[in-house]
């Protein structure tokens, strides 16, 4: 890189974290960290650095990218000016927010509030800063398409959001299943003055503190599964056991439609798989189940919603669908119970009043461990937030099953009557 460097170089304080993002080069970087932290200083300089790079191409091209373009602007553009060494650039295009440099490469301010900018051209590369409140088709339908041709990197910058797509993002490459993602995160005390951070304590309750200065994913104080926490619940050593039944658990939905499959001695519940189909209909996922698990000889037992007994468009209750594709055994409620009573049995079941966890689940039940820390109440906290068409499928096929085989009531239902006509 040639010297000197422009005086917008200032020298960064040395911080461990920071260098080990640097340093390691990971093709997909996820980056939660503190206000203040220096995270979008770090990304500037990897946009800048990156433009000298030899390529076996003409026109390197990249990428800095925020939720909306005046945010982008607001956020790089002048600095990214600043840090390039004039020099290395060609022209400057004001109204386009792009810096062409002689080496032939470009670097882009995007915003992305309308993702489909990024799209027509391939990339080397870039950085979506605030990704939290990006839009969360954004990376998949927009993004990642686009760095295909090139394998092109992105770093994924910001302070979490609650327990949103931002937060499956990090989980994804926390689990180091995939050696191109590496998550890194640092709080803002690292690099804040100690009164500064002590100040923002006076002021901010603990969980914005947490959220803001500290990165850490914070879910929602309306959490209906409060007593869900990952590290305690999940667990990937679970196996299909062949001396339990299946307790097939369904809540009827076109698209996603989401199945549990789940096992219990009794006194605890582990949810082996899910059978998760988009545009879908009863009888294929009956069939999607079947495929896997059909010759199960402990035998299957169903459980669902109630709604289920009414008749289809097919002519036929999905229960008689399931009834008809060898699905015999079936334990469904004539009405179903409460909502605030299905979802305190799954809270029980996570954590009773001895602090025992009895309900685990496998890694691989992504969509149930997704409604579990983030499914909220509504306002009055009678209903569950169905606004998310994702979310509460997973969640509910599983409360069917805990409200009738764990209910927080004396009765329990006779295990030898099939409530299904």
């Amino acid at each position: 890189m040639p010297r000197p460097l422009p005086s917008r170089w200032l020298k960064l304080r040395p911080h461990q974290e920071q260098m080990r993002l640097w340093n390691e080069g990971k093709r997909f970087a996820v980056v939660p960290a503190g206000r203040r932290s220096g995270k979008t200083e770090i990304a500037k300089r990897k946009l800048v650095v990156s433009l000298c790079e030899k390529k076996d191409w003409q026109d390197p091209r990249y990428f800095a990218a925020a939720p909306t373009r005046e945010q982008a602007k607001r956020i790089f553009w002048n600095d990214l000016k600043e840090l390039t060494p004039r020099e290395w650039i060609s022209k400057i295009y004001e109204s386009e927010l792009c810096v062409k440099t002689r080496f032939g490469s470009e670097l882009w301010v995007i915003g992305l509030d309308k993702p489909e900018r990024i799209e027509g051209v391939p990339w080397d590369g870039g950085v979506l800063d605030e990704y939290a409140n990006m839009k969360e088709p954004a990376w998949t339908e927009n993004v990642r398409p686009a760095l295909s041709d090139r394998r092109g990197w992105c770093w994924f910058i910001g302070v979490p959001e609650g327990l949103n797509h931002y937060k499956a993002l990090a989980d994804y490459a926390m689990s180091a299943v995939d050696p191109d993602w590496g998550l890194y995160g640092w709080h803002s005390s690292g690099i804040l003055p100690s009164d500064e951070i002590e100040a923002a304590k006076r002021v901010l309750d603990a969980k914005t503190f947490r959220q803001e200065y500290e990165a850490s994913f914070e879910g929602s104080s309306g959490s209906a599964y409060y007593a869900y926490d990952p590290a305690r619940h999940e667990d990937p050593s679970i196996a299909l056991r062949m001396d339990l039944k299946i307790a097939l658990c369904c809540d009827f939905n076109v698209d996603t439609c989401v199945w549990e499959v789940v096992q219990t001695d009794g006194r605890s519940v582990w949810t082996v798989d899910e059978i998760a189909l988009r545009n879908t209909n009863t009888a294929e996922m009956g069939k999607a189940f079947l495929q896997k698990y059909g010759g199960h000889k402990a035998g299957i037992v169903l459980y669902g919603d109630a709604a289920g007994m009414a008749r289809s468009t097919a002519g036929k209750s999905d229960y008689a669908i399931l009834y008809d594709l060898g699905l015999k055994a079936q334990r469904v409620r004539k009405s179903n119970p409460a909502v605030r009573d299905r979802v305190n049995g799954v809270n029980a079941m996570l954590e009773n009043t001895r602090g025992e966890a009895r309900l685990f689940h496998h890694p691989r039940c992504a969509y149930l461990r997704k409604d579990l820390e983030t499914v909220e109440w509504r306002s009055g906290g009678s209903e569950i937030d169905k606004s998310n068409p994702e979310r509460t499928h997973a969640s509910d096929a599983l409360g069917y099953f805990i409200e009738c085989e764990f209910p927080l009531r004396i009765d329990r239902p006779d295990p030898g009557v099939r409530f299904y006509k």
